[in-house]
């Protein structure tokens, strides 16, 4: 986790959750933050949205992960299924947001943006364990299931990976001059 820091994963966790009325500057503000801390998949990611309205990123946000089990945005349970495994690692979680007074925001606490914003006040010894084995095993499970390899969700996910110490060579973001995925979901 050697490139992640306290800010870094507080930023990436809003760019997670589901678009509030406010998203329109929460994107140009991550497009502003991306450039001047040089983080090529965010800015790629806020040019991909920043035109777009609130209702359009809604869209694409339920198509990419609500729509999605195989993206879902739970941690939990790209790693367990609905094992019993899962509701051990739930429990754990929510004491750990308590402990270190993360809101859950009524989600449950396996969910990524819960997560990074307990990531991100861990103790680096106890975030690199965590991140090792249970954040980046389902960073990478979640990038594989978004369907549509021009979503810039994949941009996202990819500074995440990056940012937790993943080989940049493993998964490299797509680039794209527009976004396709909601050009055909209203026209196609």
């Amino acid at each position: 986790m050697q490139n992640a820091d306290l800010k870094t994963l507080e930023r990436l966790a809003v760019l997670f959750t589901y678009p509030s009325p406010d998203f329109s500057d929460v994107i140009r503000d991550a497009a502003f933050w991306a450039e001047e801390n040089k983080q090529p998949d965010v800015l790629l990611f806020a040019n991909a949205l920043k035109d777009l309205s609130v209702g359009e990123m809604e869209e694409l946000y339920i198509e990419t992960f609500d729509m999605n089990p195989a993206a879902t945005l739970d941690i939990g349970w790209h790693l367990f299924g609905e094992d019993y495994a899962r509701g051990e690692l739930l429990v754990k979680l929510r004491s750990e947001n308590r402990r270190y007074g993360v809101d859950e925001r009524g989600e449950l606490p396996d969910n990524l943006a819960v997560v990074l914003n307990l990531l991100s006040r861990l103790p680096g010894e106890d975030a690199e364990a965590f991140s090792r084995e249970y954040l980046l095993p389902s960073l990478r499970k979640i990038r594989e299931g978004v369907k549509r390899k021009d979503n810039p969700y994949l941009n996202l996910l990819t500074a995440l990976l990056l940012c937790l110490g993943a080989d940049p060579n493993e998964a490299p973001a797509p680039v794209y001059p527009e976004l396709t995925v909601l050009k055909e979901m209203h026209h196609g």
